[in-house]
């Protein structure tokens, strides 16, 4: 499939890999992980064929075989002149080959229908030969299943059908990466390669990319920060570090075992030829100059300065750097009360959108609380209303002794541009215990060295991101609710994260997109849809238990929907009144989708057969375009009974 020989690939004076190899086989599924900076975004872009000349440069070979395609999704986007095309226009053109052969059919399609042919000719003879011949193909690569195909990616990563005739431009850009997404799965490449695939996409989208990922056919090479994410669809994981590309064969859990267990390895080796090291230099301090044993010193000094040559520490192990939240004093038993919480917003069109209707809820001391739901479902809204930052109907009740933090997606328009990133922590630690633990809180958060004295005002937004969350780390107060604090921060900082979380003693409210970092801290889930909350006891992976339950049920029930439509528009066709449609695995209804696939696939070879004879083209043009579209319409009947059948047979 793919394979890097010998690969050095550098970013300025940056070296980020030296002389390494790796292999990406057919059908492997794979992760690239590594800390933030190593350069796995870099070595994506280098496979996908897309670095400039003035960009990144690299060393060795990287071959692939002949029938190898790439697909890229990277963390940014750019449509550039796509903004105009519908997002159904610009799904279906992921298939260039088949649109091409699309447009060319309509063209010809036009020419057939111009009463000004002759259709004698020999020219006309051989348009219709053309035609036949371009529609015999376009059905053989599965072109008249293409759209189809489209729609049911686009509806899986949560596009409405209303949607599908929206403007590229007319989408926010986690939308329009979605958009990305979804062509690139059109495209069926042989190796797709994602950064970040999992950012701005909901629970729904996401279980179902994971589906569609979890039996693609072909090889893919994931870079994710969603260890569940890389747990439920990796079987290979290469890791970069130390500026080589190491393998491990399994998913993200195996990769944290094993690495644990070559990092003590590694650790003992180390220790061992240190303590070498230091006998070594010993013997020849003591004995370099004594005449006896000279000789032997030097053999001894030669062996050290080798072992120093050779000796390299493991990469630094910050798993035991943590933290505590500075206490605060525990609140009364009832921390928020909710009775009768309704919000709407005024949209630029003049409607109005109903967010949250009628809410009634408690929140009791020690709740940990993943709030979830779709992307627009209203789950920052209502963390703005517990945090009482807008303005809402009903009535918001705090109890005894609360004093809350608020992590908001915002937080970093209330940092200081002037201040440094260490003094704003600095200016931020309530204690002096607390600024003595600035520097490793951001060690974690990936600032270390002089990166602490750069600006705030010059950081990207990933980084104000983090020396945010790094600050609300250093409050003290017995409510914290967060919204999206996982964005922006790789593995290991989350890791932190979590184990400070879980000793954190007061009450606790999350928005997270990131399944292992919730399953690890609550115990209770708000799922927030259509204006209500319904709440779930228990953990994350309990309630996603439940969710997958109701996704299977509502699943199977829109596949009888369509099977129904397929139904009713055959039986309207055929002027016959449509049956009620049976329950999925009705094996009465699987031998009449069958005994009807059977005709129509007579049907078709008929019109093969007599496309294929010479007299067709002595046919008038009305007659042969006829005889085409009644072809083509047998082609689209047959894919959706293919689908029907597959729903029904299961």
């Amino acid at each position: 499939m793919l394979e890097a020989r010998n690969l050095s690939l550098t970013a300025g004076t940056k070296v980020l890999l030296r002389d390494t190899s790796f292999r990406i086989g057919d059908k492997d599924h794979a992760s690239l992980v590594g800390l933030n900076g190593t350069g796995k975004s870099t070595l994506l872009r280098l496979l996908s064929g897309q670095l400039h000349e003035d960009g990144p440069q690299s060393e060795g070979q990287i071959m692939k075989s002949s029938t190898t395609t790439i697909g890229y999704l990277p963390q940014e986007i750019s449509f550039e002149g796509d903004l105009e095309k519908t997002a159904l226009q610009y799904s279906l053109e992921a298939n260039q080959t088949l649109h091409e052969l699309s447009e060319r059919i309509s063209r010809m399609e036009l020419e057939l229908a111009d009463p000004d042919q002759n259709h004698e000719s020999e020219a006309y003879h051989k348009l219709i030969e053309r035609f036949s011949d371009a529609s015999h193909d376009f059905e053989r690569l599965g072109g008249y299943r293409m759209q189809s195909d489209a729609e049911k990616i686009l509806s899986g990563l949560g596009f409405s059908e209303a949607d599908f005739h929206k403007k590229v431009k007319e989408f926010s850009g986690g939308w329009q990466m979605r958009l990305l997404i979804a062509r690139l799965l059109l495209q069926n490449p042989t190796l797709l390669l994602l950064d970040e695939p999992t950012n701005h996409l909901d629970i729904d989208s996401l279980r179902w990319l994971e589906q569609y990922l979890i039996n693609y056919e072909h090889s893919y090479l994931i870079v994710s920060h969603d260890r569940f994410f890389l747990d439920k669809l990796t079987t290979k994981t290469l890791e970069i570090a130390f500026q080589e590309i190491t393998e491990y064969k399994g998913n993200y859990s195996f990769y944290e075992k094993e690495k644990a267990e070559r990092y003590q390895l590694m650790m003992s080796r180390y220790e061992n030829d240190m303590k070498k090291m230091a006998d070594l230099r010993a013997f020849v301090d003591r004995f370099r100059y004594k005449a006896t044993k000279a000789r032997q010193a030097q053999s001894r000094l030669r062996q050290m300065q080798k072992l120093e040559e050779e000796l390299q520490a493991p990469e630094e192990d910050l798993s035991q750097i943590s933290f505590s939240f500075p206490k605060a004093q525990p609140s009364g038993r009832e921390v928020l009360r909710l009775e009768g919480v309704s919000k709407s917003f005024r949209l630029p069109d003049g409607t109005v959108r109903e967010v949250l209707r009628n809410i009634d809820l408690e929140i009791m001391r020690g709740d940990r609380i993943a709030i979830v739901g779709s992307n627009g479902a209203g789950k920052t809204t209502f963390c703005r209303i517990l945090a009482d930052e807008i303005e809402f109907e009903g009535k918001r009740q705090t109890g005894h002794h609360v004093s809350m933090n608020y992590f908001a997606q915002h937080q970093t328009e209330y940092l200081s541009p002037e201040k440094s990133v260490l003094q704003e922590m600095l200016d931020s630690a309530p204690s002096s215990e607390a600024q003595r633990k600035v520097r490793d809180i951001l060690g974690c958060f990936l600032f270390s060295g002089d990166a602490v004295e750069k600006k705030t005002g010059v950081l990207s937004g990933g980084e104000k991101s983090r020396v945010a969350l790094a600050k609300i780390l250093l409050q003290a107060s017995n409510l914290l609710i967060m919204d999206e604090p996982t964005n922006h921060l790789d593995m290991r900082s989350k890791e932190m994260l979590i184990d400070s979380l879980e000793n954190y003693d007061g009450t606790l409210l999350i928005v997270s997109h990131d399944r292992y970092f919730l399953d690890s801290l609550v115990n209770k889930v708000f799922e927030i849809k259509n204006g209500r909350i319904q709440v779930y006891l228990g953990t994350y992976a309990e309630y996603l238990e439940k969710a997958e339950k109701a996704y299977e049920e509502e699943r199977k029930q829109l596949a009888e929907e369509e099977a129904a439509k397929v139904a009713a528009r055959k039986a309207a066709e055929s002027k016959k009144p449509a049956k009620p449609v049976a329950p999925k695995g009705n094996r009465k209804k699987i031998e009449a989708i069958e005994k009807e696939i059977q005709r129509l696939e007579d049907s078709k070879r008929q019109h093969e057969e007599m496309m294929a004879q010479a007299s067709f083209y002595d046919k008038s043009a009305d007659e042969a375009r006829k005889a085409t579209e009644e072809y083509q319409e047998v082609c689209r009947e047959l894919e959706a009974l293919y689908v029907c059948w597959e729903e029904e047979a299961g």
